[in-house]
Order: structure tokens, then sequence, then C-alpha cells
């Protein structure tokens, strides 16, 4: 007899890619969490430290979505964006972060502050691109759809 398969299970099935989200905001964290999370497998991070701890284990990011301001933290997303990078030195970070490898991973800045950083500064800080909140997730998925694609063709030309 042939087993059929329900939603469910096809959905249980399915490898989400995963993504880090950097957010101090406990609400912020829960709505994004509750909007992504169908189609990503969506990991927290709620300080810099938290963050370089995710960072530094083993295991395929596929994008980081990165607050700018986390209260309580010696990096800020910018700091931490630049660290990915490769562009702070190691000698100005705190220990938790020099361990951090430098990634090509894509990061999407997602903010509050656009009015106090413009949208160039965040791109040549590392950043692939730049949200503003309150976050449209509507704008935030094919962001990282695009994303996605772009790899994609990257891959096939290289």
């Amino acid at each position: 007899m042939r087993k059929l398969f329900s939603p469910q299970t096809l959905n249980d099935a399915v490898v989400r890619p995963r993504v880090l989200y950097v957010e101090d905001n406990d609400d912020n964290w829960r709505v994004a969490e509750l909007r992504v999370s169908r189609s990503y497998n969506l990991v927290h991070a709620s300080s810099a430290r938290a963050a370089c701890e995710i960072l530094c284990q083993p295991g395929k990011l596929y994008a980081v979505l990165m607050d700018i301001e986390l209260r309580g933290s010696t990096l800020n997303g910018i700091q931490l964006t630049q660290l990915l990078r490769g562009r702070l030195p190691v000698r100005s970070l705190p220990d938790y972060a020099q361990r951090v490898p430098v990634s090509r991973v894509p990061i999407v800045i997602v903010t509050a502050y656009g009015d106090r950083h413009s949208r160039s500064e965040l791109i040549a800080a590392g950043a692939s691109d730049v949200i503003l909140k309150p976050v449209d997730f509507t704008r935030l998925n094919l962001t990282l759809a695009q994303l996605y694609i772009d790899r994609a063709l990257a891959r096939g030309s290289g």
C-alpha cells in the first residue's frame, strides 16, 4: 500500500535554512519568529556575546538579520557586521569576539535607526541590505529570497 503524505508531514521533512537574528528586544524577536519561522529556522541572539557564540559554532548560516542597537553589549550591530567581514582589528575586540571567523554570509541590517545611519554607510560596513523597523515582513522574505537567488547565480557562474 502506498503511503500518503499530509502537508504537515511534507513540511516537517523540509529542512529550513538557518537564519541568525541578532535582536535585543524580546517583542521584536517574537514577532519575527512568528512571521519568519515558517520558512526559516530562526536562531536568536540577544547580545553581541550570544551572537559571537553562535557564529563560532559549526553549522552553516543562510543569513544574519542584524539589529544595530544592542543594549548592554560591548559591540553594536555595525561592529558585528564589520567583524564578520574581517574589518575590525582583533586587538580591539572583546575576548568573546576574537574567534569569530570572517564570513561572506549575507547580513541584513534590521533597524529603527535609519535616520542615524545611511543605507550606503551600512552597506559599506558589510551589510547586504537594510530593512527599517517596523519590519515589512513581505519585503524581508523577498530580500531573503533574492539573496538565495543571487547566491545560486554566483555559484553557477563561478
